[in-house]
């Protein structure tokens, strides 16, 4: 593996690495604050000249200077007390100039190993290399930063220590499964934002035109605030999702699914096999009518938010092509022939309109529950990653007879539940489920089939 640091050793020395962050790191830490301060400079240069016939704020100058100075001091003296070591199946961070910290990191221990590219990194064509050992975002280490081949490299062998591979291997080869059209995902993004956003925006526009009529300025004013609050939050929000999914591709590899998008800062993670728990596939109102969906996951390694990018699986495809897919990731299940069954009608007492959409139902693999009445959402558990059932009834699910059934899995968007069933249906849900989480996990089930196309 190569190095961006003096301390690379040589290939004559023993496997026991100890390297350094790019000299660039200082640079691609403060980018956002030291392109903000840049920002400010040239509006300050820009205001001097339009009102003292071009001279210079000397003193805003300095502040903003100094600001910067400091700001380069810090990532150079946290360059200068930071070093990485490697050593067989260990991981150890050294840094702290005054107060000095040492953090151990067992590889056979790594959920995932993942390659970021903030802007201002790939300005300077660094990377971050994040490995998550404990399954939550404060029990991650991050490598800020390297050299794109460095950080690429360093990953590999990473993942080949883990599972107690060579020390050096190279990076696995990859089969391209899915990659997302540029021009659906605009349309899906767009499509998206047929909802209470739009439904709030004509809010503004109704009491601009109310106030100009009846005489009343603070409404039409209040109007016209609303009209530019909401149009910028779904311009942002829009142009938020579009960058962030840009170019988003799904590849297999031997060390599991390997996911790439982002058009400013981009993203590579790699999902190892086995970490996926629960997988969602999720119909917005607006998308049923093209047919379209998205799918996303539950995966060991990333239990911090339950909306981070890191649980999208596929971003957008035809509803027929995410349900082969997900059966493919499943080991070949047909998701669509596992039989699922409605509340009883005493359901719609409790829920009238949708008792009819809260569908469950399972096969010896999975367990699938449907629910939504206009956003539809189909919850997937295969039974070996079931962490543990429970079955809950309110006051008024008590007086009707109803329960629901739980299936709990990491922290992440799917939260699986039969909603509403009978009580007695539902005890025999329970254990039937308890039942085969134990039978499956006692066999060695992988996949055999091949991803769809």
């Amino acid at each position: 593996m190569a190095s961006d640091g003096p301390d690379h050793p040589t290939p004559a020395e023993p496997a026991d690495e100890t390297f350094r962050l790019h000299p660039l790191t200082p640079l691609a830490l403060g980018g956002r604050i030291l392109g903000a301060l840049v920002v400010l400079t040239l509006f300050s240069l820009a205001g001097s000249k339009a009102g003292q016939g071009g001279g210079i704020n000397v003193t805003t100058l300095a502040i903003y200077g100094g600001a910067a100075v400091l700001l380069v001091i810090r990532g150079v003296i946290m360059v200068a007390v930071t070093r990485y070591h490697l050593h067989g199946g260990e991981l150890r961070i050294d840094s702290g100039l005054l107060a000095k910290q040492s953090k151990r990191v067992r590889l056979n221990r790594a959920q995932s190993v993942d390659v970021l590219q903030p802007l201002a990194a790939r300005i300077f064509g660094l990377a971050e290399v994040k490995v998550t050992t404990a399954g939550t975002e404060r029990s991650s280490v991050r490598l800020r930063y390297l050299s794109l081949p460095v950080a690429q490299s360093l990953r590999a062998d990473l993942l080949s220590r883990s599972k107690g591979g060579e020390q050096g291997a190279p990076e696995a080869p990859e089969r391209p499964v899915v990659s997302v059209p540029r021009g659906q995902l605009v349309r899906s993004v767009l499509l998206e934002m047929v909802s209470w956003r739009l439904l709030l925006l004509l809010v503004g526009p109704a009491l601009a035109v109310s106030g100009h009529r009846n005489g009343h300025g603070a409404a039409a004013g209040v109007g016209v605030a609303l009209i530019l609050w909401f149009g910028l939050l779904v311009v942002t929000d829009i142009w938020r999702r579009i960058s962030r999914l840009w170019d988003y591709t799904v590849t297999e590899s031997p060390d599991g699914l390997r996911i790439r998008h982002g058009l400013l800062s981009t993203s590579r993670q790699t999902v190892p096999p086995g970490r996926i728990q629960a997988i969602l596939i999720h119909q917005p109102v607006a998308w049923r009518l093209f047919g379209w969906a998205q799918v996303r996951m539950n995966v060991a390694g990333y239990a911090g938010n339950a909306n981070s990018k890191s649980t999208m699986l596929l971003p957008v495809a035809d509803l027929d092509y995410t349900m082969a897919l997900v059966g493919w990731l499943l080991g070949g299940v047909d998701i669509a022939a596992v039989p699922l069954e409605r509340p009883p009608r005493r359901a719609a007492a409790r829920a009238p309109l949708w008792w009819r959409a809260q569908l469950a139902g399972s096969d010896e693999h999975v367990l699938v529950a449907r629910h939504g009445l206009f956003s539809r959402t189909i919850d997937i558990v295969p039974h070996e990653r079931t962490q543990s059932v429970r079955l809950t009834a309110g006051p008024w699910q008590r007086a009707l007879g109803l329960a629901t059934v739980h299936l709990d899995s990491t922290r992440g968007p799917v939260r699986t539940r039969a909603a509403n069933r009978d009580q007695a249906l539902a005890r025999a849900m329970l254990d039937r489920q308890v039942e085969r989480a134990h039978r499956a996990r006692l066999r060695a089930w992988e996949p055999t089939v091949s991803p769809p196309r």
